[in-house]
C-alpha cells in the first residue's frame, strides 16, 4: 500500500484487553467539552478498598491489579474555580476518612487546537484521511472524565508501598501542546513500568490554555503575578507533592525523573528554567518537544488584550473573567488562533497556532529555557531529548496537498519553509532521499524543522551550558497504524519508553514490539535512576557533544550514529541563526 495514500485504510485499532479500570474509547479529544462538573470525594472504610496509602492531607483507596497498586484522582491542589481562576494554585483541603482514588479525577477545561473549529476539507480523499485519523486519536484518548476546574489531580502506579531507595520516580507530563491533554488517556498507562517493581510511575493533570496561561498582571496588577505561568506553576506544586509524600507510595523522592512527550516536552523544557522547579527532579526527557522560548510578556499581555476584546470587556474588567462560564473563555480565545497544521505547513510561528502558552514574566519564569543560552535553574538535570523520523506527517494528513503534491508545489513549500535557503534546502532533501515523492520530502520539511532541528539545538544549547550531560536519539521505527501512512510517527515512541504498547493503537501491531519496548524502556528507567540511559541490552549511547554529535537510533536495529544528516543539520544551524 502507497503510505502517501490513506483513502482506504485498513485501520486496526483493536484494543487488547486492558487491566482493571483503564477506559476503552469515547469521544475523540479535542474535538469539543464535556459537562464542566466537579466530583466529590466518596469517603470509605480502609477495608473496601484493595489498597489504602497516607498523604498529608488524608488517606486514599487505590486497586490492585495484576500486582500493581493504582490510585487515581488524588487532589494535589484545590479548586482553580472562581476567586482561584488564573492565581497560582493553592494546597488542597485535608479529608476524612479514605477518600476514593479508584477514578480519573475531573479533566482540565479545553476544547482542543483551532483545527477544530476551522474550515473542514472539501475533498473526499481528505475527509476520508481526517475521518481516520479522527479514529485513531479516539483509540488514544480513551474514557475523558468529565472537565472541571476543580482538576489538579495526579495518578500514581506502584507495586510496593514500603519507602525503598531503589525506586526512582517517573513523573509524566501529558502531551497536547499547552491546551489539550489528559493523565488519564490510556497511552500513558503506567502499570508495565510500575511492575518492574523498581519504579514509581506518576501523571499528571493541571491547568491548560486560557485558564493556564493567560498573562493578566500587566493589565490588573500584582494579584494576577503568575497568570501566565499558572498551568506551569500547577505542575511545580504536583512535584512538590512528589516531593512530601511519594515516599508512602513506595518512591525515592531524591531521584524523580519528568518527562513527557509534544507538549508534556515543552512544559517539561519550560520546568527547567522555573526557579520554583529546581531541586524537584534531577532528571528530564524530551519527546518531540524541544521547546527553548516562551511567550515574551508585552505578546502575552497583547493576547490577553484582544480576549478582552472579544468578550466585550475592558481593561479594568478583568474581574468579570472570574465569573464567566470556561466555555465562553475558552470560545474567545480560540479566536486567537490559527488551525496548527496549517501553521506548520506554512512555516509559522508558534505563536499564530498555540496563543497560550508559558509567559516570560520575570518572576515565575524569570528568562527564556534555552534561549539564547541554557537557563542556570536546569543546569545539573541530565537530560535525553529526542524526535521522531516522521514526527510531524500526521499533522499534514489534513493538507490537500497531501498525496498529490507535484514538485511545482513542492518548489513553493521550500520557499514558504526556508525563504533564501529554498534552493540549497531542496536539493540537500532530493539528494539525501533520491527516491521520495515531493509530499513524502514536504512532510519532511516539516518534521525537521520543527523537531529534528529543534532537539539538535536544544542539545547543542544544553552541551553548551556544561553541568549534567544530554543524549540525544531519533526513533524510526514505524508504526503499522492507519496502513502505515504515519511512518515513525509523533507520540510513536511513547509506547516504547512507558512498555505499554498493548495499551494503545499508536504502535499499530508489529512482531519486534515487545523487543524494542524492553529496550527502550529500560534505558528510560536507568535514566530516571542515574541519568546514564545506558544497559547491556544495547549499544553505547553516549552524551551529545558539539565534536561527536552522537545520536542512538531506535529501530529494530538499534544503533548509534555521529551527526546524521549532516549535510541537512548544517544548513538548519544556518537557517536557526538567520
Amino acid at each position: 500500500m502507497d503510505k502517501d495514500s490513506v483513502n482506504s485504510p485498513e485501520i486496526n485499532t483493536k484494543r487488547r484487553t486492558l487491566l482493571k479500570g483503564v477506559g476503552a474509547g469515547a469521544a475523540m479529544a479535542g474535538l469539543g467539552i464535556n459537562a464542566v462538573t466537579a466530583g466529590l470525594a466518596q469517603a470509605g472504610n480502609e477495608g473496601q478498598y484493595d489498597v489504602v496509602a497516607e498523604t498529608r492531607y488524608g488517606k486514599v483507596g487505590g486497586v490492585e491489579n495484576q500486582g500493581v497498586y493504582i490510585f487515581r484522582g488524588i487532589p494535589y491542589g484545590a479548586d482553580t474555580g472562581g476567586v482561584n481562576r488564573f492565581k497560582p494554585p493553592k494546597p488542597p483541603e485535608s479529608w476524612q476518612g479514605v477518600r476514593d482514588a479508584t477514578q480519573y479525577g475531573p479533566t482540565a477545561p479545553q476544547i482542543g487546537h483551532a483545527e477544530a473549529g476551522g474550515v473542514q476539507p472539501d475533498d473526499e480523499a481528505t475527509k476520508q484521511r481526517m475521518a481516520a485519523f479522527a479514529a485513531f486519536i479516539h483509540g488514544l484518548a480513551g474514557d475523558e472524565p468529565a472537565q472541571s476546574e476543580d482538576c489538579l489531580v495526579l495518578n500514581v502506579w506502584t507495586k510496593n508501598l514500603q519507602a525503598d531507595k531503589s525506586r526512582a520516580v517517573m513523573v509524566w507530563l501529558h502531551g497536547g501542546a499547552f491546551d489539550t491533554g489528559s493523565g488519564s488517556w490510556p497511552l500513558y498507562e503506567g502499570t508495565p513500568l510500575a511492575s518492574r517493581d523498581d519504579v514509581v510511575f506518576v501523571t499528571v493533570n493541571h491547568r491548560l490554555g486560557v485558564l493556564g496561561f493567560l498573562h493578566l498582571e500587566e493589565i490588573a496588577g500584582p494579584d494576577y503575578a503568575g497568570s501566565g505561568n499558572a498551568g506551569m506553576l500547577d505542575i511545580v506544586a504536583a512535584l512538590q507533592w512528589v516531593r512530601d509524600n511519594i515516599a508512602n507510595f513506595g518512591g525515592d523522592p531524591s531521584r524523580v525523573m519528568v518527562f513527557g512527550g509534544s507538549g508534556g516536552a515543552s512544559k517539561t523544557a519550560t520546568l527547567l528554567g522555573m526557579p520554583a522547579a529546581q531541586g524537584l527532579f534531577h532528571r528530564g526527557a524530551l519527546m518531540s518537544g524541544p521547546y527553548t522560548r516562551a511567550r515574551e510578556a508585552d505578546y502575552a499581555t497583547d493576547l490577553s488584550l484582544q480576549l478582552l476584546a472579544h468578550l466585550g470587556l475592558e481593561e479594568n474588567d478583568v474581574e468579570k473573567l472570574h465569573q464567566l462560564p470556561v466555555g465562553t473563555l475558552m470560545e474567545a480565545a480560540k479566536k486567537l488562533a490559527v488551525p496548527i497544521s496549517d501553521g506548520l505547513a506554512s512555516a509559522a510561528s508558534p505563536d499564530a497556532f498555540m496563543p497560550m502558552q508559558p509567559v516570560v514574566d520575570g518572576k515565575t519564569l524569570p528568562a527564556h529555557p534555552m534561549d539564547p543560552v541554557a537557563s542556570p535553574f536546569g543546569k545539573d538535570v541530565a537530560m535525553m531529548v529526542g524526535s521522531t523520523r516522521d514526527d510531524m506527517k500526521m499533522m499534514m494528513l489534513g493538507q490537500p496537498w497531501f498525496g498529490v503534491l507535484d514538485d511545482a508545489g513542492l518548489e513553493k513549500m521550500a520557499q514558504s519553509n526556508f525563504g533564501d535557503l529554498a534552493d540549497e534546502m531542496l536539493a540537500a532533501y532530493r539528494a539525501t532521499y533520491p527516491d521520495w515523492t515531493p509530499t513524502q520530502i514536504a512532510s519532511q520539511f516539516v518534521t525537521d524543522r520543527v523537531m529534528w532541528a529543534g532537539s539538535f539545538h536544544w542539545a547543542e544549547v544544553k552541551a553548551r551550558a556544561g553541568g549534567a550531560p544530554v543524549y540525544v536519539y531519533r526513533f524510526d521505527y514505524e508504526s503499522t497504524a492507519l496502513g502505515g501512512v504515519l511512518g515513525a510517527t509523533h507520540g510513536g515512541d511513547l509506547p516504547f519508553a512507558l512498555n505499554n504498547y498493548q495499551y494503545t493503537p499508536m504502535a499499530g501491531e508489529r512482531p519486534e514490539n515487545e523487543a524494542l519496548g524492553e529496550l527502550m524502556s529500560e534505558a528510560f528507567v536507568r535514566f530516571a535512576h542515574s541519568g546514564n540511559p545506558n544497559h547491556g541490552g544495547m549499544p553505547e549511547w553516549k552524551p551529545y557533544t558539539l565534536e561527536q554529535r552522537d545520536t542512538l537510533v531506535f529501530d529494530v536495529n538499534t544503533r548509534p550514529e555521529a551527526d546524521p544528516n549532516p549535510a541537512l543539520r548544517k544548513l538548519y544551524s544556518q537557517l536557526m541563526k538567520s
